[in-house]
């Protein structure tokens, strides 16, 4: 009797074992990216899912805090695991570690789609006061991009504050997780608008050839959705499959470990005035996104990425990213959306891929692609990148960053948005 149960239960597994014996490892496409599949990769998913199902729970069940910012169990937060209390500790945090490639940045972006007006600021905090700077402003009636004076450069040494600040720049919270505050005060460079096919070179004017006029900018952003933590709401099936498709080693989990960082995003609204030299004083409102990350960052570790925020017409906003982080993540996806009720919707598969979007260095005009949702609808997104604009965000390495406005549909339905891209040289 026990034979008749136990028997047929046995020549499945027996047969899996056999199989993944016998299945050669699967190829990384170009030698780089891991796709799903090969070798025990079923196993593999199963037993990860459940581990950050444990993780998950344990948050959930003990809701605490995993680390304090500079103790050793920093690395212990993540996959499941949350880094503070609450969201008001994590906006608040602005410390580094003292470790060389820490970093502490807030990033925002947002878009006017019907006077064309697009705003784009990032701070990263690094060690021995230097600054990652990002700022560009894109205005109605003025044929120009504003630029920094040293773009596309962003590194800004010997900057002597404890906050986001630098080149005249000044990123602050005044209430968490709902609103800040973004000021500019300085000279921008007049640079020609840069169109995402341009190669290097096209507009010179983008490299710091053009002239520079006074400007002063007070805009407040104010949160219009919650926040995405991507420690505890990214899918856990999603982070399963990243972690199963990559070749298992020990130092893949220790890196997985020792660069993980905390990352969450917001979506929201600015508006405020912009004063430029000779020009009349303009009022600007825009949406888009806000995000925070720290933890270690070494740009010489990525090999490329996507990056796509958008907001529909039907009050949806999207994340979808694809990232090669070969030490790490060869090829990791993430996604969700939020709906005009406020609800986080995860995504738990997607087709958005760089080998196929990125086969060499220049990003795609045009693309499509699907995200898979835990709620069990199937999106088709459409996107047409429009203008770019280039950042170099270490002078030291020979990557690019293109912030390019883009075009979006979501089954039919008109969004708008950027597409963020890493390149380097293959």
């Amino acid at each position: 009797m026990l034979a008749s149960i136990v028997l047929p239960l046995c020549v499945p597994v027996f047969l899996y074992i056999i199989v993944n014996l016998l299945l050669p490892d699967k190829t990384p496409r170009h030698g780089i990216y891991a796709t799903p599949g090969g070798k025990w990769y079923s196993l593999k998913w199963l037993f990860i899912y459940c581990m950050l199902k444990l993780r998950h729970r344990q948050m959930t069940k003990q809701n605490k805090l995993c680390y304090k910012p500079g103790d050793a169990d920093h690395k212990s937060a993540g996959f499941g695991i949350r880094s503070h209390n609450t969201g008001a500790e994590m906006e608040l945090f602005t410390d580094l570690t003292d470790k060389p490639h820490d970093n502490n940045s807030v990033y925002l972006y947002g878009i006017n789609p019907v006077d064309g007006t697009w705003i784009g600021v990032r701070i990263a905090k690094r060690q021995n006061g230097v600054r990652e700077v990002w700022f560009f402003l894109r205005l109605p009636g003025l044929n120009y991009d504003l630029l920094l004076p040293q773009h596309p450069d962003t590194m800004v040494p010997d900057v002597n504050s404890n906050g986001f600040e630098g080149a005249g720049l000044k990123i602050e919270v005044t209430e968490p997780m709902n609103t800040w505050n973004i000021i500019y005060e300085g000279n921008c460079r007049l640079a020609s608008r840069r169109c995402s096919t341009d190669q290097e070179g096209d507009n010179p004017d983008q490299k710091g050839d053009g002239k520079l006029v006074y400007v002063s900018c007070s805009l407040k952003w104010r949160a219009t959705t919650p926040y995405v933590n991507f420690d505890t709401d990214i899918s856990l099936r999603l982070m399963a499959q990243n972690i199963a498709k990559e070749k298992w080693t020990r130092e893949f989990f220790d890196n997985m470990k020792r660069l993980h960082q905390t990352h969450y995003e917001q979506f929201g609204e600015m508006a405020g005035s912009v004063n430029i030299s000779g020009h009349p004083e303009q009022h600007v409102t825009a949406r888009g996104v806000r995000d925070r990350s720290f933890g270690p960052r070494m740009w010489d570790q990525f090999y490329s990425y996507c990056l796509l925020f958008a907001q529909f017409q039907d009050g949806t906003s999207l994340h979808a990213g694809s990232f090669c982080i070969p030490n790490i993540f060869s090829h990791l996806n993430s996604g969700f959306f939020i709906n005009k009720q406020g609800v986080i919707v995860k995504t738990v598969s997607s087709t958005l891929s760089l080998p196929d979007l990125m086969p060499e260095t220049t990003p795609p005009k045009t693309f499509t692609f699907d995200m898979k949702m835990e709620n069990g609808a199937t999106y088709s997104f459409t996107v047409d990148m429009e203008s770019s604009v280039v950042l170099i965000p270490d002078d030291k390495l020979d990557i690019k960053i293109h912030e390019t406005k883009a075009a979006f549909t979501m089954n039919g339905i008109p969004g708008h948005g950027i597409g963020e891209w890493l390149t380097r040289p293959r």
